[in-house]
């Protein structure tokens, strides 16, 4: 088979879906064959479900006359790379730790292939450098992600920080400062999910017993609350968003300085919003971080389609390693 031909099977898997498609070595920053199907449907098992996604990639890329000469997958949780042990998961995945993911996909392979698996921000953030907007930053870049959650990543000098337990670039537990002044981790405060929180328990009481609420924990939508594009235009969504993304800001700013950051990338659904997020949150980072920082480029991702898909083929592509099959 020509190596025109040769094509890497990619996975996003996420606590609601799993995306699978095809990346051409001759073509990275495009996927094709894309798909996706629920990641834990009613009666089903997670890993049954990726299992499934492996087996429709391979069938496709077989129709098309492709050859899937490794695999890539960005994964929920701390995530050990490249081989893909789930050191720690958060409420999303009950049972997710732990899980032998990499084992699943092998298991669906015709013959042993290389296979790279790390945390979905980290590829993320592996496809943006090699493929969007990291291209044009040098030195140590800390990539931001703000969507469902929170989550980073450091790339230094071209290089993934990874580290024993594969957290580095985790910025989700640090702690921040919301719109009334009070400290939480951030991603209680600035992922879309806690930005609609905040409005649903701020609307319901007067402003003057905001502070009595104390920390709003992290918890799953209530019914009859508001989800963020249904308030988005309203004022005070706006004031969460504003306070709270400076808040976050602020906090990434000591960062900057503490690891002499050469820039940020910032990506995710919730930055997609617009200025809305970005403005508050480039105004914290620049407030806080020391002078040699104040002029750091601090820029969106770019608007490559399925980049979750394209980072997890550039991480096969330069890291991924065979695994034995675990099929008797």
């Amino acid at each position: 088979m020509s190596y025109m031909h040769d094509v890497t099977l990619a996975l996003d898997v996420g606590g609601t879906k799993i995306a699978y498609g095809l990346v051409a070595d001759t073509n990275p920053r495009e996927a094709i064959a894309v798909d996706s199907l629920p990641s834990q449907p009613a009666g089903g098992a997670i890993l049954d479900q990726i299992a499934t996604a492996v087996r429709r990639g391979l069938a496709n890329a077989e129709e098309a006359g492709l050859t899937v000469v490794r695999v890539g997958a960005g994964l929920p949780g701390v995530v050990r790379a490249p081989l893909g042990e789930i050191v720690h998961n958060g409420p999303t995945i009950p049972g997710w730790s732990g899980s032998d993911v990499r084992g699943t996909i092998t298991d669906q392979l015709p013959q042993p292939l290389p296979i790279a698996i790390h945390n979905d921000v980290r590829v993320w953030a592996y496809g943006e450098h090699r493929l969007g907007a990291g291209q044009r930053l040098k030195g140590r870049v800390l990539y931001i992600s703000l969507g469902t959650g929170v989550g980073g990543a450091i790339i230094d000098d071209g290089v993934l920080l990874d580290g024993p337990t594969g957290s580095a670039g985790e910025v989700s537990e640090i702690v921040c400062a919301d719109l009334r002044g009070i400290a939480d981790r951030a991603e209680n405060i600035a992922s879309g999910n806690s930005l609609a929180r905040y409005y649903n328990r701020l609307h319901e009481v007067p402003r003057e017993q905001w502070l009595s609420l104390g920390r709003l924990e992290w918890s799953d939508p209530r019914p009859g609350d508001k989800r963020l594009p249904e308030v988005i235009d309203d004022p005070l969504t706006r004031e969460i968003i504003d306070g709270n993304l400076r808040g976050l800001g602020r906090s990434i700013g000591a960062l900057s300085s503490a690891l002499d950051l050469s820039g940020v990338v910032l990506g995710g659904g919730v930055v997609g919003i617009g200025e809305l997020v970005t403005a508050p949150l480039v105004a914290g980072i620049r407030e806080a971080c020391l002078v040699p920082q104040r002029d750091m480029p601090i820029v969106p991702s770019s608007e490559l389609a399925h980049s979750p898909l394209l980072g997890a083929a550039a991480l096969a592509r330069d890291l991924a390693v065979t695994i034995p099959s675990t099929s008797n």
